[in-house]
């Protein structure tokens, strides 16, 4: 019998990765392209849908033909997938709109509408304040009525391109119920859609797509596909979960009491537990359902957090680009702007900064933007980068402090990093220095497509227990302890940093309403 290999897919904000494992999770080969949306001014920011299957087509192509892969030797594939977003299809499956996450911000009327109207019954039954799925669909049938008429259903990126490669038609879209938490729209516990939900809001439950478990077998791989992918006929299409799912997954964020810190696109700090507890007070936490069943993942999120790196990099780094081109030998500009951030003390002396550049997450509030508060001529460019660092930490730090008083049997003994952050020594010292907790990084940066992996393998039954597996393939390579003397003074920033952030509401209440500049 030839070796049984699973296929990956990393659905992503930037590039669809395709990835390919054995059935003892070593990775194989992966193939990159591109997936970045078109913006063409703030505020937008589109995904076509056809184009994002093109890329996991392509990725798909190309990694079964660099590894010479037979057509029977893939013994199921699964997608994992941008979380925070929705696209139309038409009964034919085709996209009836282009697929828009929150960082299209051209729905905020309707999400503070529904912010303002239904919060405390969304994040009770969905348990979360995070709804993406009700404040879209509002929007698109408010500005596009005829392309909302002609939509059968509203899905996920991932299930789209699972759709897509499976044949299906819209009757047939499904959305796996990791998701359900960012819709509005569901009774997240018992893995169904609230008609108290969309009664309130106006929505037809008909517009929905069926509700599927993680590692379920949702079709096969069409002939279409499999004549541009090498992929054989039938293959199992596995309906995967959220992008951070399969990060908690792979990380081994299956333990009640572990955690994880996704230091990525959008800084996640995640927790596990057996109890399904929505946040009604703090409103810092969201609750994911787990890939694994009976499971729940609570997060607190950062939109675009891991952004303003890129940004700062492109707006002030001039100087540090061109000292990194001289050195060669690998250097990069992030480690130069790190070495420079370490030779300034904890508190970026006393520089803080705001990192809610596309509004703040938990608790929702799309008036926020970014601040930097406290700076002088003193200050240089390497404060400055190190008080985005430190403000990351500072965010995550209250949401610890939540997710220890609505989890108090719980206690958190340490943090597992990964994604393209966890590469930033400083950045993990200052992470465990604030929190006071262990941080512990991976031998993998990017676990979205193993985890996704484990799920199509689970499907199929080579891997037996979802939890299992995931531990098994966790692996640390470095720890970094808290400093007792600099976790005490990050506790003081860290509290002023959560008094900044009430006193700045007013101030970017106000500045939403200020006009725009008619020419």
């Amino acid at each position: 019998m030839s070796k049984q290999y699973l296929i990956g897919i990393d659905l992503g904000s930037s590039s669809v990765k395709t990835s390919l494992f054995d059935s003892e999770g070593r990775a194989c080969g992966d193939v990159a392209c591109d997936n970045h949306p078109l913006q063409p001014r703030p505020g937008v920011a589109e995904y076509s849908g056809p184009q994002m299957l093109a890329a996991a087509v392509q990725a798909t192509r190309q990694l079964v033909e660099q590894r010479g892969l037979a057509p029977g030797e893939v013994a199921a594939l699964s997608i994992d997938g941008m979380i925070s977003g929705t696209m139309g299809i038409d009964l034919a499956g085709e996209a009836t709109t282009p697929y828009t996450t929150t960082l299209d911000m051209r729905f905020s009327p309707e999400l503070n509408h529904v912010m303002a109207n239904f919060h405390d019954p969304i994040r009770r039954l969905t348990g979360a304040g995070q709804p993406c799925f009700a404040p879209k669909m509002q929007w698109i049938r408010r500005e596009f009525p005829d392309v909302y008429a002609r939509t059968a259903k509203f899905v996920t990126a991932a299930g789209y391109v699972s759709g897509k490669l499976a044949g299906l038609t819209g009757r047939d879209a499904f959305i796996d119920y990791t998701y359900l938490w960012a819709t509005g729209l569901s009774d997240t516990v018992n893995y169904a859609w609230s008609d108290e939900l969309c009664r309130a809001m106006d929505l037809p439950v008909d517009k929905l797509p069926r509700i599927v478990r993680s590692a379920d077998v949702i079709g096969g791989v069409s002939a279409a596909i499999a004549a541009v992918t090498g992929v054989r006929q039938g293959t199992p299409v596995v309906a995967g979960c959220g992008d951070q799912s399969a990060c908690f997954l792979a990380a081994g964020v299956n333990v009640p009491g572990r955690m994880g810190d996704g230091a990525g696109t959008y800084p996640v700090l995640a927790f596990c537990t057996d109890t399904f507890r929505p946040d009604m007070g703090g409103k810092r936490t969201e609750i994911l359902p787990s890939a694994i069943p009976g499971l729940w993942n609570p997060i607190s999120l950062i939109i675009g957090g891991g952004l303003t790196h890129h940004w700062f990099q492109e707006q002030f780094a001039a100087g540090d680009v061109i000292e990194a081109a001289q050195q060669g030998g690998g250097a990069s500009v992030y480690s130069i702007l790190d070495e420079k951030a370490a030779r300034v003390g904890p508190g970026s002396e006393k520089v803080f900064f705001i990192p809610h550049m596309a509004g703040r997450a938990c608790p929702t509030n799309t008036d926020y933007r970014g601040m930097w508060v406290g700076f002088s001529w003193a200050h240089r460019r390497e404060h400055f980068y190190r008080a985005v660092l430190e403000s990351i930490a500072y965010d995550q730090y209250h949401a610890l402090q939540s997710l220890k008083a609505a989890y108090p049997e719980s206690p958190v003994r340490e943090i597992f990093v990964y994604s393209g952050g966890a590469r930033s020594a400083l950045w993990n010292q200052i992470k465990a220095d604030v929190m006071g907790v262990p941080y512990l990084t991976l031998d993998r940066e990017d676990l979205g497509a193993l985890g996704a992996a484990i799920l199509a393998g689970h499907a199929v039954g080579i891997f037996d227990d979802l939890a299992a597996t995931g531990e098994r393939f966790v692996k640390t390579t470095r720890r970094f302890e808290p400093r007792p003397e600099a976790h005490a003074y990050y506790r003081q920033c860290a509290e002023f940093y959560g008094r900044l952030l009430g006193h700045s509401e007013p101030a970017y209440r106000d500045l939403a309403t200020l006009p725009e500049w008619p020419g």
